[in-house]
């Protein structure tokens, strides 16, 4: 098989509750990296589609749908993103795993990756063949369990390393149908490794990102529309580049003062 392009979408439906829910809930994490990964590839010009489900009600009704949109064509790679759960809260570091149905190679390269770049405990690939986005569809596919919800070690490192685990996923993905991310877009440079992980901190921190935008908002000379970036941060749609230039107009506006 030819693969061209990935096809990539976060599990479940759009119901919060659809999904595994502890520390943070799985549905809206989810759509938070698939966006991303597939942001991140687009921008490299890597064939990438998305695809979310904002219609079912029920587990059948959105695996029926994932494998229709999925089973429109056959030269793509299927990588669906989930978060992974177990009983009660734990203080122990749990992990990230990948499962496969046929693509053990790549499952295996991918939570490697996560882990590598995370600190996430990889627990490694693992092959199943009941589940319906791997076994139902033309294509091959991969479902990579990000994290467990119900762990703050796992959740404190997803959410410190987000922007490194979807850097790290895309990279995978991009090099599996051959092409690379663009250098300005895998990695950026820095003289000083103190102004690094205050960039770190800033794309990383929902508290952080939190802050900047209040700030932002608060400032009337710039005329933002604050209902707007309100909704789009709530529903996690604000872009690294707006971040950037939030902190841009910030630090000017400071400047001037």
């Amino acid at each position: 098989m030819n693969i061209k392009e990935i096809e990539i979408h976060p599990g479940h439906w759009v119901n919060p509750g659809s999904g595994a829910n502890g520390i943070i809930k799985e549905v809206p994490e989810a759509r938070k990296v698939a966006k991303r990964v597939y942001e991140i590839l687009k921008a490299s010009n890597v064939p990438a589609t998305y695809i979310e489900d904002n219609s079912s009600i029920n587990q059948s009704q959105n695996i029926n749908y994932l494998v229709k949109e999925h089973n429109k064509d056959r030269d793509g790679l299927i990588v669906s993103i989930h978060f992974n759960a177990s009983s009660g809260t734990t203080n122990s570091g749990i992990g990230t795993e990948v499962l496969y149905y046929s693509e053990k190679e790549l499952a295996i390269k991918v939570a490697k990756a996560i882990s590598e770049t995370s600190g996430l405990i990889n627990r490694g690939a693992r092959k199943r063949t009941d589940l319906g986005v791997l076994a139902k569809t033309y294509e091959p596919a991969i479902l990579i369990e990000i994290c467990f919800v119900n762990s703050t070690v796992d959740v404190a490192l997803y959410r410190r390393d987000f922007e490194k685990i979807c850097y790290a996923i895309a990279e995978c993905l991009a090099e599996f149908v051959d092409k690379s991310l663009k250098e300005s877009e895998s990695k950026l440079e820095f003289s000083s490794k103190a102004m690094q992980g205050k960039y770190e901190t800033r794309t990383n921190s929902p508290a952080t990102k939190k802050l900047l935008l209040e700030t932002a908002l608060s400032i009337e000379e710039l005329q933002l529309d604050r209902k707007h970036w309100k909704e789009q941060y709530e529903k996690g749609n604000i872009k690294e580049g707006d971040w950037n230039a939030f902190a841009y107009e910030v630090a000017v506006h400071l400047a001037k003062k």
